[in-house]
């Protein structure tokens, strides 16, 4: 057993773990038609050698590892675009406070489902993939004891060069019609206007096209 105990209560939280291993192993023994005094005696040794404090370390690193989850990069960085695209086509009006992207598809629920159908439609497994795998290097770059410094990526050369690839491939995938997105008025909750979102793509595509 580690001399660190990284947690308050450690040693309350190990008896308990410790009383349920052995019942467990010693059940499962059983089920299996070992003796009884056999099992115990297994049970016993297992739930003796086991290293919470490493368990400990182990589930610490897993939530170092998973701090910047891969996939919600991904869809930092496409919200990020749509940000940019909607101020392109939505010049800023005197006393209007809410002309941003979020107006339209606002946080939580809406811009998962949002983001969700822009990657199913207009990109697939693989194209996740390769653009998640893309950006790791840049994020890795402008990374300092886990905190990103996310204007620093997006003022960085690398990452424009990114964000126009990645701007390319989706909007070139988009519906040229009223409705880029058709799904998006099927499974997005009316009280999330998706009409208002299909015109906002809409007005971008169009945008897009003009600038080819």
């Amino acid at each position: 057993m580690s001399d660190s105990l990284p947690y308050e209560r450690f040693e309350q939280v190990q008896l308990k773990i410790h009383d349920l291993l052995k019942e467990s192993v010693t059940n499962t023994l059983l089920e299996n038609r070992i003796p009884l005094s056999v099992a115990d005696k297994l049970a016993r040794q297992v739930a003796t050698n086991f290293d919470l404090a490493q368990l400990y370390l182990l589930i610490e690193q897993n939530i170092q590892d998973t701090r910047f989850p891969k996939q919600r990069i991904l869809d930092r960085t496409i919200v990020h675009m749509f940000e940019e695209l909607y101020r392109t086509v939505n010049s800023p009006s005197a006393g209007q406070i809410d002309n941003e992207f979020f107006s339209i598809v606002p946080r939580g629920e809406c811009l998962d489902l949002f983001l969700q159908l822009v990657k199913e439609y207009c990109m697939g497994d693989a194209e996740i993939e390769k653009h998640t795998h893309q950006i790791e290097p840049i994020i890795e770059r402008y990374k300092d004891a886990e905190i990103i410094n996310w204007e620093a990526i997006y003022a960085s050369d690398d990452f424009k060069v990114y964000l126009d690839g990645l701007l390319t491939l989706i909007l070139s995938r988009l519906r040229k019609d009223q409705k880029p997105i058709p799904a998006l008025e099927n499974k997005m909750p009316l009280k999330y206007q998706p009409y208002r979102i299909n015109s906002f793509l809409n007005q971008v595509c169009l945008m897009w096209e003009k600038q080819q």
